[in-house]
């Protein structure tokens, strides 16, 4: 493991005004896939939740082909560096509904759900759970903003599987409708999707936000690049931006630490957390 600082110094003054302003005032906004979960596992890269739904043929051979469509076609969309934001935003929010659109068409199943939460494909971080136990013995709120299109379930399922479902855990999702609590038939207007984690996302839970407004120390855990302005909207007082760079570490690293106070590179665990003593 390699922890790279953007600002030594900056850092070890985040971390003071963490420990001066003790529990009562931190909350934790995370990513799921590839965040708390490893990206590879046996020199193997490991898919997101909703991949494992698209390449496992849990639904009928044609939900399969077209998601992998819709794939190829949005993919490179959202990865391309060249493309504004903007253009990014309008056209994932055409790929998230035209997949969410489809496992509905493909009579989605809260059967379908679980075996993908229990799949032996997705893996904790090591130090995850004991994170979680620490987070919730504190009452320190972990919210977690997923764009996985598979219902609170997919998360929630595993969390459970891992016997690790804390009720300081919140999670923030596509909301699926379903009948007789089984079959989707739709979902709900507002879609949460890789480029809205941010203010567009918590408006939708108040509920949720009520628990962290007045928590202004904020510790962002998160994989991708392009999520850097998902805390723009909140007014914090501190905030630690920690980061994983799974992949590509030679070539990406310089550009993720313009952007974030660390950067964990090589798919590593997650106990470095204990080094900064502010849980």
């Amino acid at each position: 493991m390699w922890i790279y600082y953007k600002n030594k110094e900056n850092f070890d003054r985040l971390i003071e005004n963490f420990q001066a302003d003790w529990h009562d005032n931190i909350h934790i906004l995370s990513d799921f896939d590839r965040t708390l979960t490893y990206h590879f596992v046996d020199g193997k890269k490991r898919p997101s939740i909703v991949s494992v739904l698209r390449s496992e043929w849990y639904l009928w051979e044609q939900y399969s082909k077209k998601a992998y469509e819709l794939f190829d076609t949005y993919h490179p969309i959202e990865i391309d560096p060249n493309i504004s934001i903007e253009v990014k935003k309008e056209k994932m929010l055409e790929w998230w509904t035209k997949h969410l659109e489809l496992k509905v068409v493909s009579k989605l199943h809260k059967d379908d759900i679980s075996k993908v939460s229990n799949s032996w494909i997705i893996r904790l971080r090591k130090g995850v759970k004991e994170l979680f136990w620490i987070l919730n013995e504190k009452n320190i709120p972990l919210v977690i903003i997923t764009a996985n299109g598979l219902w609170v379930d997919s998360i929630s399922s595993y969390l459970d599987y891992e016997k690790c479902n804390y009720k300081n855990i919140h999670i923030v999702w596509n909301q699926f409708e379903f009948w007789n609590d089984w079959y989707a038939t739709g979902f709900k207007n507002a879609i949460v999707h890789v480029f809205n984690k941010d203010e567009t996302a918590l408006e939708l839970f108040p509920e949720i936000h009520k628990k962290i407004e007045n928590r202004k120390n904020v510790i962002l855990l998160w994989d991708s690049l392009w999520d850097v302005g998902m805390i723009e909207w909140f007014e914090y007082k501190n905030l630690l931006k920690i980061w994983f760079l799974n992949d590509k570490q030679d070539e990406l690293l310089e550009k993720y630490l313009q952007n974030y106070d660390i950067v964990i590179t090589w798919d590593t665990d997650i106990e470095f957390f204990h080094w900064f003593n502010i849980l």
